[in-house]
């Protein structure tokens, strides 16, 4: 089965990997992001990869969830050979490997080069926090007019479907208010920080519990050797930062598969292209009430 990794241009030259934060996300990895951009990396996040990258990478890493969680989705899983293809560009990368396999982790735990930094906190807090921020743009997915919409917009789509993929793998298909949803959040994170601390060399990993330690220039510089910067460490990404930063990256493809969704009405059948033409403002105002 062609692969969308395999339909990516080889890239001319490649970037070592000089540093990998192995936290999943909502764990301080945002601000990590920001960070080690001050820092000088070429850093690759789940950010980068919606915000900056857009459709090509989106779709890249919905087919990498797919194959790794999806036993039966028939498409090869990623290797540290199609990783490496994909994100040539970068040199430190953040929360992606969590969510593409541990052999890849483990593949570049070989390289005694690569330094890992690992974030944890509360389990329970951790399962708390994806409810109150990846679970969000999973029920925008199913919700009107987000459900219609997406069907309008190549980019609306492939970022809703990633986030419910995402979601899906983590809380192994429950959702927000089932009985045991919490539960085998909590779960599934503390088995993988579990197995990252038993897969990396203690003498290439910064542990930091965020709720215990500050997650700070002071507990990353010295381990990778750097000066502290004269900036201020970029804030954490509190829910309320986090459904503003949706809201930016994704008001603008809604707004314009609404108006996609009004011209194909209209010249599909001329009374749902008056009825979008009636309701089309009702529909971006729902956008922003949304929000």
């Amino acid at each position: 089965m062609s692969r969308e990794i395999d339909r990516l241009p080889m890239p001319t030259e490649r970037r070592k990997v000089k540093v990998i934060v192995a936290s999943p996300s909502r764990s301080g990895t945002l601000g990590l992001y920001w960070a080690m951009q001050i820092l000088g990396f070429k850093t690759y996040h789940i950010y980068e990869c919606v915000a900056v990258s857009e459709l090509a990478h989106l779709k890249i890493f919905k087919e990498a969830i797919t194959a790794y969680y999806n036993q039966l989705s028939g498409i090869k899983r990623y290797d540290l050979a199609d990783c490496e293809k994909w994100l040539a560009n970068y040199d430190c990368l953040i929360e992606i490997p969590s969510y593409v396999g541990m052999d890849v982790i483990e593949a570049y735990a070989t390289d005694p080069d690569v330094k890992f930094i690992l974030t944890e906190r509360s389990p329970e807090k951790w399962a708390k926090s994806v409810n109150n921020s990846t679970a969000q743009v999973v029920n925008m997915a199913y919700t009107f007019p987000f459900n219609i919409l997406k069907y309008f917009s190549s980019t609306l789509y492939h970022f809703l479907t990633m986030n419910t993929l995402v979601y899906n793998a983590l809380a192994s298909g429950t959702k927000v208010g089932d009985e045991d949803n919490e539960k085998i959040l909590s779960r599934y994170y503390s088995d993988y920080i579990k197995r990252v601390k038993a897969t990396i060399p203690a003498d290439r990993l910064c542990l930091i519990n965020i709720e215990k330690e500050n997650l700070d220039w002071e507990a990353i510089c010295p381990f990778l050797e750097l000066p502290v910067p004269k900036e201020p460490y970029p804030g954490r990404n509190e829910p309320e930062k986090f459904q503003a930063m949706v809201k930016d990256f994704i008001e603008p493809h809604v707004k314009a598969a609404a108006l996609r969704f009004g011209v194909t009405a209209l010249t599909t059948l001329g009374i749902l292209g008056w009825a979008s033409m009636k309701y089309g403002p009702s529909i971006i105002a729902s956008v922003n009430k949304y929000f």
